[in-house]
Parts: C-alpha cells; sequence; structure tokens
C-alpha cells in the first residue's frame, strides 16, 4: 500500500527502512522510541512487512524479555504473542502448530518472563506507555487538552473462582470475569487507547477513574474532562473529578424500584437542568452537581455534568445538550472493544498476569492499526470523519499472520506413532 504525499504523487524512496531499525540499535533498551514515533510520521508506505517490525518492536520496548536458555529466543517469543493475537488462538495450539519447540518449552518460556502477581503494576505501566508510544503524539498533541471516555471491558472465566476473578450479570454462560478498565480518547480518526489495568475484585469505581487518570498524567497527556456510563455514578468519582477540575457527563442510576430521593431525579418535564444534592455512604462528604433530565423513547436519562467552559446560566442548555451528544460519542469504546477482540489470544490459564500481557497485545495491534488509519487519512487528505477502507483491521491481522507464518511454516503432517487405538465391539 503506498500513500500519496502531499503533493499528490507517490512518493518514492522514502520509506521508512524498519528492517535497519530492528537490526541496529534500537534492539537495545537505550533506544529513543519518540525517534521511532518521530520517524513513524514520515512513513509513505505501509506493507505487511512493515506492520509486523512495528509489531514487534512496540512488544520488544514493552516487555524487555530475555531468552529462555537455549531453547527460545526473544524473537520467537515475540513472535509467538503476535501469532496467538493474530490468529486468536492459544499458546498451546500455536505452538504445536508453528514453532520448533515444544508447548511445554514454550509456556515455561513465556512464564519465566512474566512477573509474578506483586509486580503486575510494573507490566501495566509499560503497556499503558507502549500504548502512548505507538500512537506517535507530536509536541502539539502532548500540549492539547483531550476529552476521553472510560469503561470496563469483562473477559468471561469458565474455570474454577479464584481471587482474580469479579462477578456480575451472567453472560456467555459464566457469572465469573477477568476485567479490565481502559481510557480512549474521543477524536475522529484517533480514538487511541491511552491506559488499561486490570480490575480487581472489590475496586471501587473512583479508584478504577483514579488509576486510568494518573496513568494519562504519567504517559504525559493532558485531559480535560471525560465520559463514563452509569457504572460510574458514585459520589466519590464526582468528588475525585472536581478536585482534579475535569469536566465530565456521566449519567446516574436509579436505586431500587420504589420511591426514593435518587428516584426522584427521573420525575420533571424533558430537558429538566437542575442542582442535585447528596452525601457519600462510606466517607460522609457532601456531593453537588447539575443534571441534565432527558426523556427519550427507549429510556429516561439524568446526566450528571459539570465543569465544561461556558458552563454559565447564559448558555447552560446549550451546554447541557452538547454534553449529551458528547456521552453519545462514548460507544466508541465498545466499539474499540469489539476491535481487541479481533486479536484477543485465548487462554484457560488462572494466572492474571499471564491474561494481562494478552489483553495488552490485543490492545497494542489495534493501536498500531489505529496509528497507521490515521496516518493514511493524513497523507491522502481524508475529511475528518472520512472512512478509511485500504486498511481495514481485519486486512492487518491478516498481513501479520502471513509475516509470522512465513517464518515460521506449519508442519502439515499428523504422526499417529504415537496414539493407541482400541475398539470396544459388543457382541
Amino acid at each position: 500500500m503506498t500513500v500519496r504525499d502531499f503533493a499528490g504523487s507517490p512518493t518514492r524512496d522514502s520509506t521508512f527502512n524498519l528492517e535497519e531499525m530492528t537490526q541496529g540499535s534500537c534492539n537495545s533498551s537505550s533506544c529513543d522510541i519518540l525517534n521511532w514515533g518521530a520517524a513513524m510520521r514520515h512513513l509513505h508506505t505501509i506493507t505487511p512487512r512493515v506492520v509486523h517490525l512495528q509489531a514487534l518492536e512496540a512488544l520488544r520496548h514493552c516487555l524487555d524479555w530475555k531468552p529462555f536458555h537455549e531453547s527460545v529466543t526473544v524473537d520467537q517469543l515475540l513472535n509467538l504473542l503476535v501469532l496467538m493475537a493474530a490468529s486468536c488462538s492459544s499458546l498451546f495450539d500455536t505452538v504445536r502448530r508453528f514453532f520448533p519447540f515444544s508447548h511445554q518449552t514454550g509456556s515455561l518460556a513465556v512464564k519465566a518472563n512474566v512477573p509474578a502477581f506483586e509486580e503486575a503494576d510494573l507490566l501495566t505501566r509499560r503497556l499503558s506507555k507502549a500504548l502512548v508510544d505507538v500512537a506517535s503524539f507530536s509536541r502539539r498533541d502532548r500540549r492539547r487538552h483531550w476529552t476521553a471516555a472510560i469503561d470496563t471491558h469483562n473477559i468471561p472465566y469458565y474455570g474454577e473462582h479464584n481471587r482474580y476473578v469479579v462477578g456480575g450479570q451472567k453472560k456467555q454462560g459464566t457469572k465469573w470475569f477477568y476485567s479490565y478498565a481502559s481510557a480512549v480518547l474521543l477524536h475522529d480518526q484517533r480514538r487511541y487507547t491511552v491506559a488499561l489495568i486490570m480490575v480487581l475484585p472489590h475496586m471501587k469505581p473512583h479508584e478504577i477513574v483514579r488509576a486510568l487518570l494518573d496513568q494519562i498524567a504519567e504517559n504525559g497527556l493532558k485531559i480535560k474532562g471525560l465520559t463514563a456510563d452509569s457504572g460510574f455514578d458514585s459520589g466519590e468519582t464526582f468528588l475525585l473529578l472536581q478536585e482534579r477540575k475535569l469536566a465530565y457527563s456521566i449519567p446516574l442510576r436509579r436505586k431500587g424500584a420504589g420511591a426514593n430521593p435518587r428516584n426522584q431525579y427521573f420525575d420533571g418535564r424533558h430537558r429538566l437542568i437542575r442542582w442535585i444534592d447528596w452525601t457519600t455512604k462510606e466517607s460522609r462528604r457532601p456531593v453537588r452537581t447539575r443534571t441534565l433530565l432527558w426523556k427519550g423513547r427507549p429510556k429516561t436519562m439524568v446526566l450528571a455534568f459539570q465543569g465544561w467552559s461556558g458552563d454559565h446560566a447564559g448558555n447552560v442548555h446549550q451546554e447541557a445538550l452538547r454534553l449529551r451528544k458528547l456521552y453519545r460519542r462514548r460507544f466508541g469504546i465498545e466499539t474499540s472493544y469489539r476491535q481487541k477482540n479481533q486479536a484477543q489470544a485465548k487462554t484457560t490459564s488462572q494466572d492474571p498476569v499471564y491474561r494481562l500481557l494478552l489483553e495488552g497485545v490485543a490492545y497494542l495491534i489495534r493501536q498500531l492499526w489505529v496509528m497507521f488509519t490515521a496516518l493514511i487519512a493524513k497523507l491522502s487528505h481524508a475529511p475528518p470523519k472520512a472512512w478509511i477502507g485500504d486498511l481495514t483491521l481485519k486486512r492487518m491481522i491478516e498481513w501479520l499472520t502471513r509475516e509470522v507464518t512465513a517464518l515460521y511454516q506449519e508442519k502439515c503432517e499428523i504422526k499417529g506413532k504415537t496414539a493407541n487405538f482400541r475398539l470396544n465391539c459388543s457382541s
């Protein structure tokens, strides 16, 4: 795929040489990934090899893995992760089909590099930094104040209950899940995932929001406000956002089916704007926020909002309607989950850190796709809301699969010399 330059003619000799970068100093931990991001902004030709090498470089800088004895090299481990994600397969299936070592050796090699649960925070920070590095934000982008959407995503779990899974409404045959929370920028053609954490049982909504906001700030991005679903409507969440002087647009939930102070907020005329007050249950701190009552056809919604510029009596109604439209854009984060699932490796492991790793790899692959499509849109002068169909996520994943399987070709034969078959015949 060749992207035309700003003059409109095909660019020759302008392809960023990722092969030399992979074989050179960027293999060392001292390589500046910001220079790598700057180079990506000058890329004009996208090929399967470019996509593959970009994925390897992102994982290399993120994980800093070591070879496993003399059996498994770092390149083999990274390609294993990429192929597992691209084919949505397990480690067992991928190793047995494509790699020269056994699945037991592959499993031991991965476990030797995955940190213990007590060090899971280090992997979380590295994954979030890799997501931001892949996005290749410019200096102007880092000075900009973004709007983000926050949500949680549950992966069904069918094994024995353990202390890392969270309960929830029954879905896909189970009520236990490994849960993750992420933050996505709300920007046309640049819906980058910029924060990712593992959600543990008994983590409260404001603790999730605080962890994601701290990640975003640690990676050098600025947030002016966020939107989230009604699962984050706790008073502690609103107090946290108000303390950090962040704008927000979050709907409130009903409390039970009967008449109570919270459910009274759902009564009134359409587009009613009012202040509401209550006290948090545990800390007994007063909470005050402005709300918009919206009576739509599907349901009645009470949207809490505060903190946006122009939030004065003269234009508060226009501001409230604008924030309702902003909340509707939050559903783009649901799309990011569906896209991420196209590169989600499978596992039955109970290890939460290993599962976090597979989740992070899936997000990194999606992030690469968003970065490439944004680059195509910029160089082809596409309108802000144009759909970039030259490189679909499915096509990019197929490219990754093709590149890795070309290096580690599948042995298309099955030997039955170790299999024993017994026929039980009854007279």
